[in-house]
């Protein structure tokens, strides 16, 4: 049986996704658009690579990859309304003390271990469910269906998969992929009036930020992906991409900030805080995107928080942390929900503290179906009860990989008490 198929269902091939980690071409527009051709191509030509793309098959990539870059991003950009804060207090479905989450990155593939992460999501009954972005491949109105609403498309065979909702609340960022055709199957059909993610409060999920909110904890959102695409082709070359206006710095929208400060007010309302986005503010292995930080410097200049991002294909636990000394936090990489995961070797500068060590070894790596291996896809589960928050991750198998836990202080500051590995060591 094909590594795709099982029990009647044929879901997204894994291996055509694995292109997306190629250096340089890896995260780009026009690959994407080349990806989402070759999955409406593969049930009829036995998943082809580049042969896919010749003579009659070429020209309708071509001419879907042209529509999407003169398409503009989505406008104008979605704030909250007067009867909407977009600040929600953090509760339990079962009015318990202790509340949980299940957070996961680069997750709307609609392959098979994207449903085996949600099964297992599912499994821990969480209150909310949040997803960092990344709808595959340029998250139109067909893959946001298939891939994120589960929702089947007519005349397409794979079944799809709906993003696990919580019992309490289901939130959503952007990722590039979302922006890829500007993003507005994410602002209409994810969030928004029509969308699917809810706040827990009878309300939509109006914008593409959010603020969770306990007594001690704080959950923050942030939208770094409606700024990640920039120019066709130049925006992905290393060093020409580093000018202003051809690649992109994933900054954070002036409403966005306003947001911050006139209504969740970090800086004299501290709490304890754990940030979301789709993209890294550091790394041992690509790019990184460090304005948002330099935006976020007068929230938490002087406080240490937890920064959970996706983006890269990886699970990457970091120590304590700051590249420029704008926001100290403990770095966690969480894009291993439904892509390949990535399993080269680290090269730049920052304390990686822990990654999956199957990943480093083709003995103990993931088959992707095509005889080649990757890395093992999961999630991570979160609990708040009072100044504790703990988080443990956790593969598509249910394998706990990684616990820790960190406290709250009084001042916002956090610390982290406990680490273990309950299966699994860390690399050397």
């Amino acid at each position: 049986m094909p590594h795709n198929e099982r029990d009647g269902r044929r879901f997204k091939p894994l291996k055509i996704a694995r292109s997306s980690n190629l250096p340089v071409v890896g995260r780009t527009r026009w690959l994407a658009h080349l990806q989402k051709a070759a999955v409406q191509l593969a049930p009829e030509t036995n998943f082809p690579k580049l042969s896919a793309f010749f003579t009659d098959n070429l020209w309708p990539w071509i001419r879907d990859y042209l529509k999407g870059v003169f398409r503009q991003k989505f406008k104008p950009y979605p704030v909250y309304p007067k009867d909407d804060t977009g600040v929600y207090s953090l509760r339990a479905a079962d009015a318990g003390d202790a509340v949980k989450l299940s957070i996961v990155g680069d997750w709307g593939t609609g392959t098979a271990e994207a449903y085996d992460v949600c099964q297992q999501m599912r499994a821990f009954e969480p209150d909310y469910t949040v997803h960092l972005g990344d709808v595959y491949y340029v998250g139109d109105e067909t893959e946001v269906r298939e891939n994120f609403l589960g929702v089947r498309v007519a005349g397409n065979p794979y079944t799809p998969v709906r993003f696990p909702p919580g019992r309490v609340g289901t939130f959503a960022l952007p990722g590039n992929h979302e922006m890829y055709g500007g993003g507005r199957p994410y602002f209409t059909e994810v969030i928004g009036s029509r969308g699917c993610c809810e706040t827990g409060t009878g309300q939509k999920q109006r914008a593409s930020y959010f603020c969770l909110e306990s007594d001690h904890w704080r959950i923050l959102g942030l939208d770094t992906g409606y700024n990640s695409v920039g120019l066709p082709f130049l925006g992905s070359i290393p060093g020409i991409r580093d000018i202003s206006w051809v690649g992109a710095d994933c900054r954070l929208e002036g409403n966005l900030i306003d947001w911050l400060r006139e209504t969740v007010k970090p800086a004299s309302r501290r709490k304890a805080t754990l940030l979301l986005s789709h993209h890294q503010y550091y790394s041992v292995y690509e790019q990184a995107y460090p304005k948002p930080a330099e935006q976020l410097k007068e929230f938490f200049g002087d406080q240490r928080v937890v920064w959970i991002w996706g983006h890269e294909h990886r699970l990457s636990i970091y120590d304590l942390y700051s590249p420029d000394k704008n926001v100290t936090c403990y770095g966690r990489c969480l894009g291993h929900g439904g892509m390949p995961v990535e399993t080269e070797s680290s090269g730049k500068k920052a304390p990686l503290a822990f990654q999956d060590p199957r990943g480093l070894d083709q003995a103990t790596q993931y088959p992707i179906g095509d005889g080649s291996y990757a890395g093992w896809n999961g999630h991570v589960n979160v609990t708040l009860e009072g100044r504790v928050m703990t988080l443990t991750y956790v593969d598509l198998k249910g394998t706990v990989l990684f616990v820790e836990a960190f406290t709250g202080a009084q001042e916002g500051h956090v610390s982290q008490t406990t680490v273990s590995s309950p299966v699994l060591q860390p690399p050397a």
